[in-house]
């Protein structure tokens, strides 16, 4: 059965520019799993890391130990103020825990395609996460900068990570559930 979807965007203003944002994100009381991200990035080809860590990004802006890279993949940017989808690997957020997550190009050089961010920190909610946003970061983990209170242009799609199934329509038009039925198949078979 298909799990039920959701997406929070922030902006895509696009005021300035560089390779990355960090920002903090805290999922509510049903886990989330990360499907795809919506960037802003400059046209061209580019490949997109996504690193996470739990508890908040602040702290560890230059610390790539205190990372986990959970998804790189090659896209198109479709340039300034459009989105540009990226099909993730597939990553689980926990219920009721806080993450620091960082998007980011793969380039270590401030050179274009640069990914775009909203100057201001700004939050964002729902009713499966909330993310506080964040610093804009230059180079892999703010080797060339590191600018505070920053917003990540962007929109991260997902699906509860813990949807429960619902009971098949034919044995709920009977009044039965699903448990009543292996009851009453094990007893006649006895």
């Amino acid at each position: 059965m298909p799990m039920a979807a959701g997406s929070i965007t922030t902006t895509f203003a696009n005021n300035d520019r560089y390779t990355g944002d960090m920002f903090n994100a805290v999922i509510g009381a049903n886990g989330i799993t990360v499907n795809s991200l919506d960037v802003n990035v400059d046209s061209g080809a580019v490949t997109i890391d996504v690193y996470i860590k739990t508890g908040t990004y602040v702290g560890s802006e230059t610390n790539p130990a205190a990372w986990t890279l959970v998804s790189a993949t090659n896209v198109t940017g479709a340039g300034a103020g459009s989105q540009t989808l990226v099909n993730v690997t597939p990553f689980t957020l926990a219920a009721n825990t806080g993450y620091g997550i960082y998007v980011t190009t793969s380039l270590t050089t401030n050179a274009a395609p640069y990914l775009y961010y909203t100057r201001g920190a700004n939050s964002y909610a729902n009713s499966d996460l909330s993310l506080s946003l964040g610093d804009a970061v230059g180079g892999q983990f703010g080797s060339l900068f590191l600018g505070v209170g920053d917003t990540w242009d962007g929109t991260i799609n997902y699906s509860l990570a813990n949807t429960v199934a619902p009971e098949p329509t034919s044995l709920a038009l009977f009044g039965l559930s699903c448990v009543a039925v292996i009851c009453a198949s094990k007893r006649r078979s006895r």
